[in-house]
């Protein structure tokens, strides 16, 4: 059993609903940059370089919308989640953790461009639970075939660093309204 994501979308949703679309914009951002830290590399090794160069070139073309929200115009956007889209990797198993983290990158990377295009709160609120969900991964590795893990709750210490991170964000960003790329790293 997983870490639920409706105890996280209950808890987190209403810090996001209090942020503006360029914070939600900056959120998803630094959740596909992290990921991208973390598995991006993976794909190099795996013969995927390609592939991460357009997931990198999307990040980078997101980042510059954060730094200025008027390079966002729409065929730009549409552009980028084309390419994003097309990327095909085959064999992946999102229950492994390498794989898991693979997709939940390409996903971060996707749903953080949709809602450039369309704005709605939950894409940055699935693309912020990506992390934890690759950690639900990472634990239930730890589980023979034929055990079944327990049911994990949000203030289950393995979750917390993540959990952590991103709840001590969005409260900055109620009182540091703008930040940018040069904050990419920011409390990770």
């Amino acid at each position: 059993m997983a870490l639920p994501y409706s105890a996280y979308k209950k808890k987190v949703q209403p810090e996001l609903a209090k942020l503006t679309p360029e914070q939600l914009l900056f959120i998803g951002v630094w959740t596909a940059d992290y990921l991208d830290r973390q598995y991006g590399p993976v794909l190099d090794g795996d013969g995927f370089a390609r592939e991460h160069e357009v997931l990198q070139n999307a990040i980078g073309f997101l980042w510059n919308g954060v730094d200025d929200p008027s390079l966002l115009n729409e065929a730009d956007v549409k552009k980028q989640l084309k390419h994003v889209r097309n990327i095909d990797i085959d064999n992946l198993d999102f229950q492994k953790p390498k794989d898991c983290g693979i997709l939940k990158l390409m996903e971060s990377v996707e749903s953080t461009l949709s809602y450039v295009k369309d704005r709605k709160l939950d894409g940055i609120l699935m693309t912020a639970w990506f992390p934890l969900d690759v950690l639900n991964a990472v634990k239930d590795e730890q589980y023979a075939m034929n055990e079944t893990p327990p049911k994990y709750k949000l203030d289950d210490p393995f979750f917390s660093e993540e959990l952590q991170a991103q709840l001590k964000l969005f409260a900055y960003l109620e009182t540091q309204p703008k930040l940018s790329s040069t904050d990419k790293t920011i409390f990770r």
